[in-house]
């Protein structure tokens, strides 16, 4: 559809023609309407630069600015004028300013997030108060060993079953946040990015910490982060650019545990990132990469609940309960209160055979003794 419809009609009798400047008339509006467009994207940016740290003013703007064209096809009608939507220069034009626009106030959205992600996880530290409120509750892991004179020797072992306080937090805040903005509405330039960004602030931060002299056990829990975030935020397109500095990050950790105790540690330790992987990936899916939540969710995990501070999940729906049997004998006991008398029953013709074998069923032997031990069922009162 186009203008066509309203500059052009038959001619009538008379001595002016109504349509004959109709082409200007469409060109002036088309120009015009696509002037005041730039203008108004024009004026709300510099608007936007004054009050920069008023970030829910950019996501509304972003908002506008991918709804306007779809949501006023009159407004897309005085630009296109009388091209084709597939010709319209004008219309094309107007189309990457808006998308360019949005993308952009997203940017900036997202960007004041990751701030707040990166302030968040920098309250993980070495020091002694940050280790007391950063670390979860550890599993008990009992191990068995051959010593030298053939005799089984058992020890209970202590294992991270889940990421540092900090950074789970933080990586479930701002999940939170984006969720809440309906990320299914971002440009799908826009989250491959931000998972980056995050993959490059925790290694930046853990950097630092893997610099300083740290206990074993805090270079336990440093190291399941580190692995939890290979895990769950490295995409096979990212891998290249993170391996080589994941691996000077995981051998600078690993100085820090006794090689005999790392290699006791890593099969258990790699089975619970597994583990806590799997328990996140729904919680954090707008940041996880598509192709790592497929790979996470094929992880087959235990459901037994061996820890008391993780929430086991049952993926088996619960069971219906079943229905009681109910006794042939009761049906033939009417209560005084149902002012019913035997004529106004109308019960089916029992078999006397099938009866006496069907009373034999252990079902029906469950239900008379059932039955049988309350005295108030079935009784006249």
């Amino acid at each position: 559809e186009s203008v066509v419809a309203y500059t052009r009609g038959e001619e009538g009798e008379g001595p002016f023609d109504k349509y004959s400047d109709s082409e200007e008339i469409i060109e002036q509006c088309s120009s015009i309407s696509r002037q005041q467009i730039v203008e108004l994207v024009a004026s709300l940016r510099y608007q936007h630069v004054k009050d920069r740290e008023n970030t829910d003013l950019a996501l509304l703007l972003a908002r506008l600015y991918q709804a306007l064209l779809p949501l006023t096809p009159s407004l897309v009608l005085c630009i296109r004028g009388e091209q084709k939507e597939n010709d319209s220069s004008s219309l094309s034009e107007v189309s990457v300013l808006m998308e360019k626009e949005a993308e952009e106030l997203f940017n900036i959205w997202i960007s004041s997030k990751l701030s707040q992600f990166t302030t968040s996880l920098s309250s993980l530290t070495s020091t002694a108060a940050s280790i007391l409120t950063s670390l979860p509750a550890w599993d008990k892991v009992t191990i068995s060993e051959t010593g030298d004179s053939d005799q089984e020797i058992t020890s209970i072992i202590s294992i991270p079953p889940s990421p540092s306080l900090p950074l789970i937090t933080s990586l479930l805040s701002l999940a939170s946040t984006i969720h809440r903005s309906h990320p299914s509405s971002f440009p799908q330039s826009l989250l491959s990015p931000t998972s980056i960004n995050i993959v490059q602030t925790i290694l930046s931060h853990y950097s630092t910490l893997s610099s300083q002299t740290l206990t074993q056990n805090v270079a336990l829990q440093l190291l399941f982060d580190l692995h939890f975030t290979q895990t769950l935020l490295v995409s096979r397109d990212t891998k290249d650019q993170f391996s080589t500095t994941l691996s000077t990050l995981l051998s600078c950790l690993e100085t820090n545990i006794d090689p005999f105790d790392l290699s006791v540690f890593s099969p258990h330790l790699h089975s619970r990132v597994k583990k806590a992987a799997a328990r996140c990936v729904s919680g954090l899916g707008c940041l996880v990469p598509g192709d790592r939540v497929a790979i996470i969710s094929s992880y087959k995990i235990s459901t037994t609940q061996d820890s008391h501070n993780i929430l086991c999940v049952e993926p088996q729906p619960c069971p219906r309960f079943q229905l009681l049997p109910l006794s042939t004998a009761s049906l033939a006991k009417v209560s005084a209160k149902a002012a019913l008398s035997p004529a106004h029953l109308q019960l089916p013709a029992v078999d006397a055979k099938k009866t006496a074998a069907g009373n034999k069923s252990p079902v029906h032997q469950a239900a008379a003794s059932f039955f049988g031990s309350m005295p108030w069922f079935g009784t006249n009162s």
